[in-house]
């Protein structure tokens, strides 16, 4: 495909490059997100993976290469708005507002993106995740892990076609990681295009379409998950002996 011909992709990533100084953190990834589609993108602490989701999301500028969300561009305005409001972001360290409480920060997302019923989602979402009586609380007074699923309430209060997550299972419980897990397969049902980093590969079986691995900023495989899995792929990143599947479920 050229760049002149039409790409009805959610996320369209071409020769996306990053350097920090001298230093080249990502090299010439190419990589394409249908709607409905999930990609598990591994790798190593230092892979690149996380600069990667983070030049998807707008929040830095590539070396070089070009981002497309839903074909606008996340850097150039007015495009870049555009993007921004088809994709949602889930960081791997949060950060809100301190002087707002958890509830004040799911009607503020829910208000930024026009949503009538998101702080309701988001509230929804609190309960779930055993958090229901901490709308009140400012998120600075709760756990990494509780932050967390805040972070992700307040995802769940504002509309997207692309999910980015970065290392999304990190700090969660075994109980809610199984929750997200089904959040995401769902999402993806509905059509939402869906990329995910984490050190976890065996909590994206039955979830993710597509294995695609780092290492050094560079794509060395993309490959059905399945068959990532058959080879041995999640052992190689180095996932925890007791770690798998059966665990989340």
């Amino acid at each position: 495909m050229t760049d002149e011909e039409p790409d009805d992709a959610l996320l369209r990533v071409r020769g996306l490059g990053r350097r920090f100084g001298d230093a080249a953190v990502l090299t010439g990834l190419d990589l394409r997100v249908a709607a409905g589609e999930v990609v598990a993108l591994l790798g190593a602490n230092g892979s690149g993976k996380t600069t990667a989701l983070r030049c998807m999301a707008g929040e830095l500028v590539p070396s070089s290469g070009t981002v497309r969300v839903a074909g606008a561009d996340p850097q150039v305005e007015p495009e870049a708005e555009r993007a921004r409001r088809r994709l949602a972001f889930v960081a791997d360290t949060p950060v809100f507002y301190r002087e707002l409480t958890v509830g004040e920060h799911l009607r503020l997302v829910a208000a930024a993106f026009d949503d009538a019923t998101g702080a309701k989602r988001g509230r929804a979402v609190l309960e779930e995740l055993g958090l229901g009586a901490r709308l009140r609380s400012r998120p600075h007074e709760l756990s990494s892990g509780q932050r967390q699923k805040v972070l992700l309430a307040c995802i769940s209060a504002r509309p997207f076609d692309l999910l980015l997550l970065d290392e999304p299972v990190l700090r969660l419980d075994p109980a809610s990681q199984r929750w997200l897990h089904q959040l995401l397969l769902s999402h993806a049902r509905n059509g939402v295009g869906i990329v995910l980093t984490t050190h976890q590969p065996r909590f994206a079986e039955g979830l993710a379409d597509r294995a695609v691995c780092l290492a050094e900023g560079v794509v060395v495989s993309d490959e059905p998950f399945e068959t990532f899995l058959a080879r041995g792929g999640a052992d190689a990143i180095g996932e925890p002996a007791d770690s798998n599947l059966e665990d989340l479920r």
